[in-house]
């Protein structure tokens, strides 16, 4: 196996800054919802190792209920992150300590993590809580190590680290929605016999990630392999002013223009009169705020374009890898995304969710589309800077009427991934410490934890009382029903040049440069040079493996 996955090669803003003061005003409410959504903790169990040179020493560990294993201790509700010797944490626990006592694991693990993620591991939460990363330590002996890296420079560094031989990481980290180039260049070990062997529980109905089957597919998979542990639910999720589309005048004006009730709307036709009717520069309010920049801008055209056609929109011809993004469907979608700049700030190609999000926080903007925790930083009773507290609300993706059904179509992108490093001395070992990190239970505490911005992805997450807490019930329907209808971006081989050019197209037809026809069919030539130098069959074979990734749900107009 290893000489299997040593063989095997193949401007953006970071979140940082922003996060510094929004996690900070949302401990109160996740905290608040800690002190009253649980019973207390009980004691038993024997599984701690004892520091020393002798690792196979235990001594009891304080706070677990009677056949618990592992898991948090010392406050409220700390029993309902504990785990049993036949669950997926408690599996990878008891093997890493098999390990560690046969001298086959490392002292310590080092772990590339994007900045914004380093406050799950290092601060303890709830208050009693020790940190995760000091729990897994009593428990297995080993010392987990974060080494932060922005974002934008993950995957350079992690390959560069993977080349050289350098060794400087034993997980790596990198947006999810990049696995395929990361995974092509060598540098992640192939995960199939670990997880065979342990089975995680990220398809488990009870504690698996929401979509199952399709989301492990979609995020961590190449070629029907798995190298990928998801730890993040990035899936873009619109939210809008509840308060301006309560008030009875809003009600009133709208329909006497429209003719249709003032309500949350099923397809992209009645978002964009929406935004028309909203957008009113001159009083401090926008129409809609969804993202146009460079690189983070172009999974609201993935939405629009995705909707087009029953059951999916694809951007490849499964049979030939052609694009289809140049056809009559890519180009009405580049033509929507233009058009609705007239409801944008007029600086509105250059707002990244920075801007966006402090937009809102102002009260800026009836409507956006954002990162699932827009709610969780702006509609906390704990940020003072926030105007919209009390007044959010969200949506599932709008979509298009497709043959008497109605097609809503959101989007996944970009999710942190950590990876096992191809070139560390311990893959097993390591493996093991990510399937307990992101396993139903653990990641359920850890998310809850305001300190970092993990978001929810796991079915128990959304029925945790901290997270529901942190997020908001109003929220959590929406946000499972967007998972359900998210499509993968694009994530085969190649996809960072795909996604570079598609983007930088778009730009140009924002811009004026190009008309949406040429823009699309300057994508679509650039796209069929890309695959012909990854390989056409070989291009087939990745677009056949993601169709399983894609969703198949339909609704019914409510409009």
């Amino acid at each position: 196996m290893a000489e299997k996955n040593r063989s095997q090669k193949g401007n953006e803003i970071s979140r940082r800054e922003f996060l510094g003061k929004s996690l900070k005003a949302g401990a109160g409410i996740a905290a608040a919802s800690v002190a009253t959504g649980f019973i207390g903790s009980g004691k038993g169990g024997f599984s701690l190792f004892a520091e020393g040179k002798k690792e196979t020493a235990i001594k009891p560990k304080e706070g677990l209920v009677s056949g618990m294993i592992g898991g948090p201790t010392g406050f409220p509700g700390a029993e309902r992150y504990q785990y049993g010797p036949n669950e997926a944490p408690g599996r990878a626990i008891e093997a890493l300590r098999q390990l560690k006592g046969a001298g086959k694991a490392p002292k310590q693990i080092v772990v590339m993590m994007p900045p914004g993620a380093v406050g799950h591991w290092e601060k303890p939460f709830p208050e009693g809580s020790r940190a995760v990363k000091d729990v897994f330590m009593e428990e297995t002996g080993i010392e987990i190590v974060p080494v932060d890296m922005v974002e934008t420079e993950q995957v350079t560094k992690l390959v560069q680290d993977y080349q050289t031989g350098a060794r400087s990481y034993d997980v790596y980290s990198y947006w999810s929605s990049d696995l395929a180039d990361v995974a092509s260049s060598g540098a992640l070990y192939q995960l199939d016999e670990f997880v065979d062997k342990y089975k995680p529980d990220w398809t488990d109905p009870q504690t698996g990630y929401v979509g199952g089957d399709v989301t492990l597919t979609s995020a961590s998979k190449l070629d029907g392999h798995i190298y990928n542990v998801l730890m993040d639910g990035d899936y873009q999720i619109w939210v809008y002013r509840k308060d301006l589309f309560e008030d009875p005048k809003e009600r009133t004006d709208f329909k006497a223009r429209y003719g249709w009730e003032l309500q949350w709307p099923d397809t992209w036709e009645q978002l964009d009169q929406l935004s028309e009717f909203f957008h009113r520069p001159d009083q401090g309010l926008l129409g809609s705020t969804d993202l146009r920049n460079q690189y983070w801008g172009f999974t609201n055209w993935y939405m629009r374009y995705t909707s087009f056609a029953d059951p999916n929109q694809y951007y490849f011809d499964e049979n030939t890898a052609k694009p289809l993004i140049d056809s009559p469907a890519g180009i009405q979608a580049t033509r929507e995304i233009v058009n609705s700049m007239k409801w944008h700030h007029q600086d509105g190609i250059s707002w990244g969710w920075p801007e966006q999000y402090a937009n809102m926080a102002a009260g800026g903007t009836a409507i956006t589309c954002a990162f699932p925790n827009m709610p969780k930083f702006l509609d906390s009773a704990g940020n003072p800077d926030s105007k919209v507290v009390g007044k959010l609300n969200s949506g599932i993706s709008p979509g298009r009427m497709v043959g008497g059904k109605l097609i809503r179509r959101a989007v996944w992108w970009p999710s942190i991934g950590h990876g096992v490093a191809t070139n560390t001395k311990y893959p097993e070992a390591v493996y093991l410490f990510l399937q307990w990190a992101s396993s139903g239970k653990i990641y359920g505490w850890m998310t809850g934890n305001p300190a970092g911005y993990y978001d929810p992805v796991h079915i128990s997450d959304f029925t945790d009382p901290v997270v529901v807490g942190s997020y908001h019930e109003y929220h959590i329907p929406n946000y499972i029903g967007s998972i359900e209808r998210a499509t993968p971006p694009i994530i085969i081989p190649g996809v960072s040049e795909y996604v570079s050019t598609l983007d930088t197209n778009l730009q140009e037809a924002l811009t004026g440069n190009k008309t949406p026809e040429q823009a699309m069919k300057d994508t679509a030539a650039a796209w069929e040079k890309i695959t012909d130098s990854k390989g056409r069959d070989k291009q087939i074979k990745a677009i056949r493996a993601t169709r399983k990734a894609w969703p198949s749900i339909t609704d019914r107009a409510t409009i």
